[in-house]
């Protein structure tokens, strides 16, 4: 005979910011919570205070955060040869907007 394992519905989870004080906080609340940022994408969220994962990895409430901003931005990372910046994949808008500052600051400077 075959036991089926059923899991009953978490109604309270525990959440923690960093090395903070952990919270319990009702699973219908999450959401509200989320959209009021009174909870960040970057707390971490357990059913049982052995296993934690960042609210916004997951796969119930990720959709709630918005796509990091760092992944629509360009790299930036420094030349081991000259010290210098570099900066890849610049999009056209984008380096057009900084050479039109880059401009009027040199205007500015004469």
């Amino acid at each position: 005979m075959v036991k089926e394992v059923t899991r009953k519905p978490i109604k309270i989870v525990m959440v923690r910011r960093g090395l903070g004080n952990i919270l319990s906080v009702p699973t219908k609340k999450l959401k509200s919570f989320i959209r009021k940022r009174a909870l960040l994408g970057t707390d971490e969220i357990s059913g049982d205070g052995k296993n934690w994962i960042q609210i916004d990895r997951h796969y119930q409430l990720r959709k709630f955060f918005p796509e990091k901003i760092e992944e629509n931005f360009p790299k930036v990372k420094r030349s081991d040869h000259t010290g210098e910046l570099e900066v890849s994949q610049i999009p056209a808008d984008i380096k057009n907007k900084f050479q039109q500052v880059a401009d009027l600051l040199n205007e500015i400077n004469g």
